[in-house]
């Protein structure tokens, strides 16, 4: 309808005030973006109101009465802006500060620090513009002259648009900054395992009696449950002295454990000492498989030794985690004494010279079949599948889940027990086996109950032992010659350490040992 008044208007050549009427819109529109209606309801209705009597007065070609409501639109409008723009950059500056805090909170300020640096710095530009905002608009009443008044007016109202649009940026830059932080917050709580480590291991050393350490447990565990709140920073702020706290603590408790450790293994070698010494070496003289666990059994004890001095050594260097290592394998060792004298003195009283077999005269009425079984267990018949390998003496130390773990093998060591199963007649402790020990390696899968039945009539011992010895020639006369260690179990084969498995729990190391069966 206005356009048609216009248009009228001008073929009648009337002067219609086109530049005040648009100018007046203007001044509305851009009060509603600046949020007029909630912040100057007043004078903005009445703005609005007076545009639309201008309109009605151009349609009645009342043209004088058109300006002079469209300059008062206009007018009141300006009164508009002036009372919102201070409370729209004021709202926004509030939200841009809280979308900081918040982000600052998420730790954005190290995890997401180009994106929150840079809400940091728009926030700044914002507060630079709004400052300028308000010394201007308190400046333009002073200016002399109406065109200078609204010039300096208008320019205020501008950089308060420009404070608002940089607190609103910012806004967005502190949000984007705070989700990339909490996206990192797994990765943070994982970063912390080096504690728990730190703390497992203090608290082994102290035998779970140091209050200490359990603070500083419950000190972690608080800061992860801030972290994984999204309070990132508050959480993290202590994570350095509790990580240095957890160093002191096993630093504290590592040195009184290491001293237990090699009183422990002191007094375990002094057992096996006593033990050893109660075997009547006179007695050994008829047997050369006797002599030779004899001999085997004094060598594990002289390296027990070894490693007692040698962990004396560390603890004297302060070298406490390595003094550890060195009695826990001392005391490895002469356990290993203790089984083998065990073993010798129960063999020397049942007159058998080669362990887990009868002497001559133990069980001569044996049946044919049990006769049968034992000729072709030594004789490397195996049934399909099935292979033999000979324990060795070796860093790090053959143990069944190593041994199981091997390529040729199984592959993982949590099928260890299958190797147990089915040596059980010859492994009476699954962490004591010895060097040169023979055992049975079933397959993978099916029983594992050895049956010489299904063992083929003619089979090549090189094909099924994977190491020997000379000993184990003299137990395997019937056998060809099998191969040789380093041919059959190249070092590169070796597995590293697997990580024990919680569902199948395995025995600990147990290498440099004597067989219950072979080498004894």
């Amino acid at each position: 309808m206005v356009l048609g008044v216009l248009g009228f208007l001008v073929a009648c050549g009337s002067e219609l005030p086109v530049k005040e009427l648009a100018e007046a819109k203007t001044a509305i529109t851009r009060a509603k973006e600046a949020g007029a209606e909630r912040y100057a309801s007043g004078e903005f209705e009445e703005a609005r109101k007076s545009l639309l009597t201008a309109h009605e007065k151009a349609s009645n070609e009342d043209l004088g009465e058109t300006k002079k409501s469209a300059e008062y639109a206009k007018s009141k409008a300006y009164d508009a802006l002036e009372k919102s723009y201070p409370q729209l950059t004021e709202e926004s500056k509030t939200q841009a500060n809280t979308s900081i805090n918040e982000a600052d909170e998420a730790y954005a300020s190290q995890l997401a620090a180009e994106p929150y640096n840079n809400a940091v710095e728009l926030k700044k530009e914002g507060d630079t513009l709004r400052d300028n905002a308000d010394r201007t608009l308190e400046s333009y009443p002073k200016e002399s002259g109406d065109d200078a008044k609204l010039k300096t007016r208008l320019a205020a109202f501008d950089q308060y648009e420009q404070s608002n649009k940089k607190y609103l940026e910012s806004k967005k830059a502190a949000t984007d900054a705070k989700s990339l932080a909490l996206s990192q917050k797994q990765q943070l709580i994982d970063s912390l395992a080096d504690i728990e480590k730190n703390l497992d291991d203090a608290d082994r050393y102290a035998g779970g009696q140091d209050p200490e350490v359990a603070g500083t447990r419950e000190r972690l565990n608080a800061a992860k449950a801030k972290i994984d709140e999204g309070k990132i920073k508050e959480g993290y702020s202590e994570v350095d002295d509790i990580r240095k706290k957890s160093a002191e603590l096993v630093a504290k408790n590592i040195q009184s454990y290491a001293l237990k450790k090699k009183a422990e293994a002191k007094d375990s070698i002094g057992k096996a000492k006593d033990k050893l010494s109660t075997i009547d070496q006179s007695k050994l003289k008829s047997s050369k498989d006797l002599q030779t666990s004899y001999q085997r059994a004094d060598e594990n004890l002289k390296a027990a030794d070894e490693s007692l001095a040698s962990a004396e050594e560390l603890y004297s260097s302060e070298k406490y985690e390595d003094s550890i290592g060195r009695s826990e394998e001392a005391i490895r060792l002469s356990r290993i004494v203790v089984d083998q004298s065990d073993d010798i003195a129960e063999r020397l009283r049942t007159g058998s010279s080669v362990a887990g077999r009868k002497g001559d005269g133990g069980d001569s009425t044996s049946s044919t079949k049990k006769g049968e079984d034992t000729s072709t267990s030594s004789s490397g018949e195996l049934p399909e599948g099935w292979k033999k390998y000979v324990v060795r003496k070796k860093i790090p130390a053959d143990c069944l889940w190593r041994i199981s773990a091997y390529k040729q093998h199984y592959g993982t060591s949590k099928l260890w027990k299958r190797i147990y199963d089915a040596n059980r007649n010859k492994i009476k402790n699954p962490n004591l086996i010895y060097p040169k020990q023979v055992l049975l390696i079933p397959p993978a899968k099916g029983s594992t109950k050895f049956d010489p039945k299904k063992a083929p009539k003619k089979q090549t011992g090189s094909d099924k032992v994977e190491a020997s010895t000379p000993e184990v020639k003299k137990e395997e006369a019937t056998t060809p010659p099998p191969a040789s260690t380093s041919e059959q179990e190249p070092e590169e084969e070796e597995p590293s350490t697997p990580a024990p498995s919680t569902e199948n729990e395995q025995p600990s190391d147990s290498g440099e040992q004597e067989s219950d069966e072979e080498a004894r």
